[in-house]
């Protein structure tokens, strides 16, 4: 079942699925899910929260299951499955939510797509849990229009969506109040007034006892921190170096994580410090006198602190250079230069871990990423290197790495797997799509023929189209995921030197778990010959095999 988490490199950002606690207990006795339910309507209960600031695993949407799980009891439903969004938006267009999409597509078919166990709707705490989009609410009514009339439960009461239960605001009014807020935005930033948001390091955030605006007065803890990152950066010192010596000194970020080379440098490049503002990507100047607007609000002065406008402006300088240097900054409207290779892909980037200790004391086993070799080391050839700021770090040249790696991984292939050809596996819902179709066929026949009205018609037709196209999306997926477990059944030696980067890496990522890279011992150099020894591969206990769907 769906699940995103890493147990390597926890976070607080994933989706999963997952049986209900007790429907599980039965099961495992031996039961069934029928049996279970004892007629009782199958629910799914979906939690999500926009950010998770509560310590403890996922607490705040185990508070929401748990208060579904009451909600569907006291109706006479039951809450199977658990579905749940945690530390995601539901209110950004570019913010996927892979629980909300997977739960839409298993009430359309009645059924969880890995176990077949039956669902007919979803309870949640509040609607706003589940969708704030128009997009979302329509996604969301379409599948419960299409399961045959879906149930949902929002708090203690079972409620049917009509239109008027979606958003507060249409597209239109939507793209009105983003308008609006741009226009404010730049209003503000014209007078230098603070400005809202998250909590900033080296700034108090909000209060109500006492009223205090965020982002406005300096926090006198914080702020001496943020002046040494400063000062660093300003003496040469990598962004890497300086989020390593924050993290070895135990200074945490606004929000209390560790600190990371992007995080260090968004603050430091921020031109908040020195009263700044950056507004459409152009810093914020007086029309008249074209001098940056300095904003009302605590910042770092020259003469006080010693460093200051002039301060960040070499800073920028000096990453524009650096961008340059990478060939990812042209400059100006000068048009971006043509592509004179392909992509570079590499074979076993992001299976590879660090296996050195870090600063704190811990296997490291952040992913090793591979890297173009440049300069005077680009004889060497391309190398894997891990980038966490609070480790050293091990790197490999690429090339013996994927020899030594991909003979290992064959024969591992010839010794548990025969090949032969794959099995697919049926679609789900390959009888409803034509069954839509043709309802939206004949629809639209009857308005040629002018037996139906196109104004009674247009709504039917618009929701019919939106949930063919959602179904032909999940039905693509299906192909590309078997098309993905072929690779492995399908596998043989002649396949493999037919295969490309991305098939070689979709069958090695089906047998390796990963593979942990050593450092090299003291007393050897780096220009010592490869050492396999330093390589600990992982392998996946059971391999990978098709799963037919129910």
């Amino acid at each position: 079942m769906l699940d995103t988490r890493d147990p390597e490199r926890p976070s607080r950002t994933f989706s999963r699925c997952s049986i209900a606690p007790e429907l599980r207990a039965w099961l495992d006795g031996g039961g069934t899910a029928e049996g279970w339910l004892r007629g009782r309507t199958p629910l799914i209960s979906y939690a999500r929260v926009s950010a998770d600031r509560l310590d403890g695993d996922s607490v705040g949407v185990m508070r929401q299951h748990r208060n579904n799980t009451r909600s569907a009891a006291a109706l006479g439903c039951a809450v199977v499955l658990h579905y749940e969004d945690n530390n995601l938006t539901a209110a950004k267009n570019t913010v996927p939510r892979p629980a909300f999409r997977r739960m839409c597509q298993d009430i359309v078919h009645g059924r969880e797509r890995e176990t077949g166990i039956p669902v007919r709707g979803c309870v949640s705490v509040e609607r706003e849990r589940v969708y704030r989009l128009p997009r979302d609410f329509l996604a969301f009514q379409d599948a419960l229009t299409m399961a045959g009339g879906g149930v949902f439960v929002e708090g203690t009461a079972a409620v049917r969506l009509t239109e008027d239960d979606g958003p507060a605001s249409g597209p239109g009014e939507v793209d009105r109040a983003r308008t609006r807020t741009a226009r404010s935005r730049a209003d503000c930033a014209e007078e230098g007034r603070a400005y809202a948001g998250p909590r900033r390091f080296g700034w108090l955030g909000a209060s109500t006892d006492p009223h205090r605006i965020g982002n406005k007065h300096r926090n006198d803890e914080e702020w001496p921190c943020l002046l040494g990152m400063i000062k660093s950066r300003a003496a040469g010192g990598s962004w890497r170096g300086i989020a390593a010596d924050l993290n070895r000194q135990g200074v945490r970020t606004a929000r209390g994580g560790r600190w990371s080379e992007q995080g260090v440098k968004g603050l430091v490049a921020n031109p908040a410090w020195w009263g700044g503002r950056i507004l459409g990507g152009e810093l914020v100047k007086d029309p008249e006198t074209g001098e940056p607007v300095i904003g009302r609000w605590d910042h770092a002065d020259e003469t006080r602190d010693g460093v200051g406008y002039g301060t960040w402006i070499g800073i920028m300088n000096e990453v524009r250079a650096g961008r340059a240097r990478r060939g990812l900054d042209q400059g100006g409207d000068a048009p971006p230069a043509a592509a004179t290779t392909a992509p570079r892909s590499y074979l076993l980037s992001g299976v590879l871990r660090c296996g050195r200790l870090n600063d704190l004391g811990q296997v490291c086993r952040s992913r090793l990423c591979g890297n173009r070799a440049t300069g005077r080391n680009a004889k060497y050839g391309d190398y894997y290197r891990c980038g966490d700021p609070n480790c050293k770090g091990v790197g490999r040249r690429a090339a013996p790495v994927d020899e030594f790696l991909e003979g290992l991984v064959l024969d591992h292939l010839g010794e548990h797997f025969t090949g032969g050809a794959p099995e697919p596996a049926a679609w789900r819902g390959e009888g409803k799509l034509a069954e839509l179709r043709r309802a939206r066929g004949g629809i639209a026949s009857s308005v040629v023929s002018g037996e139906v009205a196109w104004g009674d018609a247009r709504d039917l037709l618009a929701r019919l189209g939106r949930n063919i196209e959602s179904l032909e999306a999940e039905r693509r997926e299906h192909a590309e995921a078997q098309a993905k477990e072929g690779l492995l059944r399908g596998w043989s030696r002649e396949s493999w030197g037919r295969m490309t980067v991305r098939e070689r890496r979709e069958v090695i990522t089906r047998v390796l778990v990963s593979v942990v890279v050593l450092p090299v011992p003291e007393g050897v150099s780096d220009k010592a010959p490869f050492d396999p020894a330093l390589l600990r591969p992982e392998w996946r206990q059971e391999p990978s095999s098709p799963r037919r769907a129910p």
